[in-house]
């Protein structure tokens, strides 16, 4: 069974200083004996050797622990930001922890009390409403926190986000690009930032094509789900024929759409032309032309890890917002040329590649 220091100080006679000295390779920097250092290796090979993490962090007065809280891990965007950190995490010594929500504020308070109270040396939130968790634990506590995904006009912490005004912009140019006459853009959440700027890029792209009454366009949901999805389709066709195009604020909207669109058809139309807000490659089952403004989840979280760790070495301002580009993606019909700029139509492909 593997040592702690204490156990092999003991056994060789030696100091804990200089037994951890010798096992973080530190010994000649101290002018250790080579006799000392070679009782102590001999030792640590004959039986390992494990650290105190308890007794560690309260030395160092940290835990190498970050706390990530979002609303919903099953969300293919949240999952794969999620695995992204952790790797960021374990690259650098971490152990990432993590919590839902369920878009639930009191469930958000819950979870971030209690990575506080692990001693969490820093949080990275997805928050479900306006931030403010100095209410939570005290005003002078210095726990760095940083947003990521949804950036509140009032917040006070530093935040990362997709471009979400520009990637509503490009999407629904591509989708109009088409020449299918867009039916509705159906929205779940447009309470959340994220969803208030996509909307606001749709409103500006409509606007430059001359689209008058992109307002009554905009169907809305309480919720961010399939089941609001497949609502708010149903409402689509009770007013006439199956849509020609549409958007949707998201994939799990998307999802519930095309359900609806089946159920009631018995078929989604191959030539109805869809707009979706992230990506997942199964959509290349369906024949329909569909663009998806993928995030780079890979880029928020590097860019989010570094933020924190500058927050934590004290050289980062707390109002600062990092704006990540976002990647357009065409599925189905004729592929078109790459675009200039952040947005560019590749088939199936990851923002990382």
């Amino acid at each position: 069974m593997p040592k702690t220091v204490a156990e092999i100080a003991h056994e060789t006679g030696f100091s804990v200083t200089t037994v951890r000295l010798i096992a973080n390779g530190q010994a000649s920097k101290y002018r250790i004996s080579e006799a000392t250092v070679k009782i102590v290796e001999e030792q640590i090979r004959r039986y390992g050797f494990v650290v105190n993490h308890a007794a560690r962090s309260l030395k160092l007065m940290r835990t190498d622990t970050i706390g990530l809280v979002v609303p919903e891990l099953s969300n293919a965007f949240f999952a794969r930001l999620m695995s992204d950190l952790e790797e960021l995490c374990r690259g650098s010594g971490l152990v990432l922890l993590t919590s839902s929500t369920n878009e639930n504020p009191d469930l958000e308070d819950r979870a971030i009390r209690t990575l506080w109270a692990r001693g969490v040396d820093g949080l990275i939130v997805a928050p479900c409403r306006t931030p403010d968790y100095g209410r939570l634990f005290g005003k002078t506590t210095k726990l760095p926190i940083v947003v990521v995904d949804r950036a509140y006009p009032d917040s006070r912490y530093p935040s990362v986000v997709s471009d979400n005004v520009e990637a509503g912009r490009a999407l629904t140019r591509a989708v109009l690009e088409t020449g299918a006459p867009l039916t509705a853009f159906l929205c779940g959440q447009t309470e959340l930032p994220t969803i208030a700027g996509r909307i606001r890029g749709f409103a500006a792209a409509c606007q430059e094509a001359g689209v008058t009454n992109w307002e009554e366009l905009i169907m809305r949901a309480a919720e961010n789900s399939a089941e609001a999805g497949r609502t708010l389709m149903g409402q689509l066709l009770e007013r006439g024929r199956p849509p020609a195009s549409f958007l949707c604020s998201s994939l799990m909207v998307l999802e519930g759409a095309t359900q609806r669109l089946k159920e009631r058809l018995g078929r989604i139309p191959v030539e109805t032309v869809m707009g979706t807000f992230d990506d997942q490659e199964s959509l290349d089952f369906l024949p329909n032309r569909i663009f998806s403004a993928r995030q780079n989840e890979e880029e928020l979280a590097s860019q989010a890890f570094a933020r924190l760790r500058e927050l934590r070495a004290g050289k980062m301002s707390q109002s600062a917002q990092t704006t990540v580009p976002f990647q357009l993606i065409r599925r189905g019909g004729v592929r078109s040329a790459p675009r200039s700029g952040a947005a560019s139509f590749r088939r199936g492909a990851r923002a990382s590649d």
